[in-house]
């Protein structure tokens, strides 16, 4: 199944789904959406480059449980989001003769947007049998937007997520620093947005959401990087991983715990000792975007996130 059939398949809110709240022509979207909506102008244009474009609007995503980078990222708290746990807010795709393609619209930030293909697209996951048919980018640049559209039928998306990623970060260090840096951003907007006693749990949620995609990007863009593995490593994918590891720990986080109860000041890197994990993850150089995460079962998850939970069970740093 392409990618345009997985996605034309999936129910909206109009037939009582929870799953997304439009899923459909953008047209018909277009319709339905105020003239004064920040994004009406971006959509618009897409729809003037593409007048058989489809959109998903607030897709609710799950995050594999059987990936081994979760395992080594060990942001448990993800987990407690089920199947909410991250929401991508606009996927357009579309279907031209054989071809299939879609565009992940993820805002705020392209390191959320990596994070979020890296996370939809691994093994185990609902859209890696399509990966090579996706492209995501956030959705501050409308003309980007455009001209990234304009090319997901010419060009193959993996050379064209490249250049994104090019035109962002010119090496790993600079994503990694930014990540860094979106990090104390979200626990600077946590304290401020508790203070003026701003909703808890939809707070609680895209806070550990976001945490997570930062963390997913930080591990596995250093791990489909060959210029790192063949320079830093000398071709040795374990300490490769290592030091993979060590960079999605040092992004600080606040537990769910302390986040009900208000507290954020000293909250620390997750850096528990965990018996390492053995499994050698191979880079496969034949795709256009590498594959460096496998599949594994037996991953032991917390409860669903509830305030009485979060207290029962403390989310461990």
């Amino acid at each position: 199944m392409g990618v345009y059939e997985l996605l034309v398949s999936k129910e909206d809110a109009r037939k009582g789904s929870p799953l997304c709240e439009f899923n459909g022509f953008l047209e018909d979207y277009l319709q339905m959406l105020d003239e004064e909506h920040p994004d009406r102008a971006v959509l618009n244009s897409l729809f003037e480059a593409d007048k058989d474009l489809h959109v998903i609007v607030n897709l609710q995503m799950g995050i594999s449980r059987e990936s081994i980078s979760n395992q080594i990222i060990r942001y448990k708290d993800i987990f407690k989001l089920e199947d909410k746990a991250v929401v991508i807010p606009y996927v357009l795709y579309a279907k031209h003769e054989e071809a299939e393609k879609a565009l992940l619209l993820v805002g705020e930030d392209y390191i959320y947007a990596k994070g979020m293909y890296y996370s939809l697209t691994e093994p185990s996951s609902e859209l890696q049998a399509v990966k090579n048919d996706i492209v995501a980018m956030d959705s501050r640049d409308p003309a980007l937007i455009l001209q990234t559209y304009e090319k997901l039928f010419t060009r193959r998306a993996g050379q064209i997520q490249r250049e994104l990623d090019h035109r962002h970060f010119r090496t790993y260090e600079e994503s990694y620093q930014h990540a860094l840096e979106l990090s104390e951003g979200i626990r600077n907007e946590l304290a401020e947005k508790l203070n003026a006693g701003e909703d808890r749990e939809e707070l609680i949620r895209s806070c550990i959401s976001r945490w997570f995609l930062i963390k997913k990007f930080v591990y596995v863009q250093f791990m489909v990087d060959k210029n790192i593995l063949n320079t830093q490593f000398e071709g040795n994918v374990k300490a490769q991983r290592n030091q993979a590891k060590q960079n999605a720990d040092n992004i600080r986080f606040v537990s769910i715990s302390d986040m009900w109860r208000g507290r954020i000041e000293g909250s620390k890197p997750e850096v528990k000792a965990e018996p390492e994990i053995e499994e050698e993850i191979e880079v496969d150089r034949s795709q256009p975007v590498e594959d460096v995460v496998s599949s594994v079962a037996g991953v032991n998850l917390d409860e669903p996130l509830t305030e009485e939970t979060a207290e029962e069970k403390p989310a461990e740093e």
